[in-house]
């Protein structure tokens, strides 16, 4: 199996999860009716589903197209595509981390906030990186900051994919709680982005990493 197959395969898997993933979280918001919203709002902020909004579908739409930059048929053959591909999908990262920067400022939580914020920080920056590097003609190490970029594109799918996990591991520790199944999401839904966020960063360095090794 060539090197092109083998790639294809590979991100074609992830996103297709992903994209499961990604569409039960995008769901409540296709009415854009905010009483749907999963994300409880602030009252004393408008805004904020506006933001949220455009935080999840400028997320939605970077997972969407963002696999197509690393088939290398298509790096290679259309440059073209490629580097439009690469600007479009930078452009959605900077707007929807900003985005996700602001909503993350009025999460409920404070766990939850951080992650929101930790990530959203990651996003740009990666994002920054990988832009600067191609800009300097650095294109391997604009691959790598690309990599990374992506894997924290589909955390918010892979946060989701691993809370059936979660929730498992959650219950082989405590037993079932007399809340019933609230009590035993509400905590796993405070910890899945971190969840999400370390095993995709673990994942992009192990990645770079068999590259590096070839």
């Amino acid at each position: 199996m060539t090197e092109t197959r083998k790639v294809r395969i590979f991100w074609g898997v992830v996103v297709v999860l992903s994209l499961g993933a990604a569409g039960f979280a995008v769901a409540p918001y296709l009415d854009l009716d905010s009483s749907l919203s999963r994300v409880e709002l602030n009252p004393s902020f408008p805004p904020h589903y506006s933001l949220l909004l455009v935080h999840i579908w400028c997320s939605f739409l970077a997972l969407v197209i963002g696999w197509l930059q690393f088939l290398p048929g298509l790096r290679k053959r259309r440059a073209d595509i490629h580097r439009l591909v690469g600007r479009i999908y930078l452009g959605l990262v900077a707007v929807g981390g900003v985005t996700g920067l602001t909503v993350g400022m009025f999460a409920t939580s404070y766990v939850r906030q951080m992650a929101f914020l930790t990530l959203g920080l990651l996003w740009l920056f990666t994002g920054w990186k990988g832009y600067r590097k191609a800009r300097l003609g650095r294109f391997g190490e604009h691959r790598v900051w690309m990599v990374r970029n992506y894997l924290l594109t589909l955390v918010a799918a892979s946060a989701r994919l691993l809370t059936p996990f979660c929730i498992l591991i959650y219950l082989a520790g405590h037993g079932v709680q007399p809340g019933g199944v609230a009590a035993v999401v509400k905590p796993v839904l405070e910890i899945n982005i971190w969840i999400g966020l370390v095993v995709n960063l673990v994942v992009g360095e192990w990645i770079i990493l068999s590259r590096l090794k070839r």
